[in-house]
């Protein structure tokens, strides 16, 4: 192996993670890159610019699975008009995958790279354009059309004890 991609994906391949950190090149579990180790070290500069340009390239995010047709079936709504928080979405579909054992997008980056490879809009400032949890809408009908009142039940004639 020469090339840092190799080693990368090398690393990544047997379940290892990769961290920048200023000048030091972070990986976990350790065992993961021990049978390239010395190749690490050698290649290091080239790894940590390989790495800090991917993080900041969101389209090479992989998205696959990562926004689960069931959790936008039955946790969001589509409404035109309406704008829904990403990190709210976020947070909800990271409890939806902990419930279904299924895996959550590991950062905010990732998940709108989902969303953006599904075809959704996002605002500058962090809403999703058309998409909302479906108990913000709940909540926002009940609001607006509040049950009736119920009419005050009739006084009953008072008995006097006599």
């Amino acid at each position: 192996m020469s090339t840092a991609l190799e080693l990368v994906q090398a690393v990544e391949a047997n379940g290892g993670r990769f961290r920048v950190d200023g000048e030091y090149l972070v990986i976990a579990p350790e065992d993961a890159a021990a049978p390239v180790m010395e190749e690490l070290r050698l290649h290091k500069a080239e790894i940590i610019d390989l790495l800090r340009n991917r993080d900041a390239t969101p389209a090479e995010i992989p998205t696959d699975d990562l926004l689960p047709g069931e959790w936008l079936l039955e946790n969001c709504l589509y409404r035109d008009r309406w704008w829904g928080g990403v990190g709210c979405l976020h947070l909800d579909l990271s409890r939806w995958c902990a419930a279904h054992g299924r895996p959550a997008p590991e950062s905010r980056r990732t998940f709108i790279a989902a969303l953006q490879a599904e075809g959704f809009q996002l605002t500058s400032d962090g809403l999703v354009v058309g998409l909302v949890l479906r108990e913000d809408v709940l909540a926002h009908e009940g609001f607006r059309n509040p049950p009736a009142k119920a009419e005050p039940a009739p006084k009953r004639a008072r008995r006097r004890a006599r």
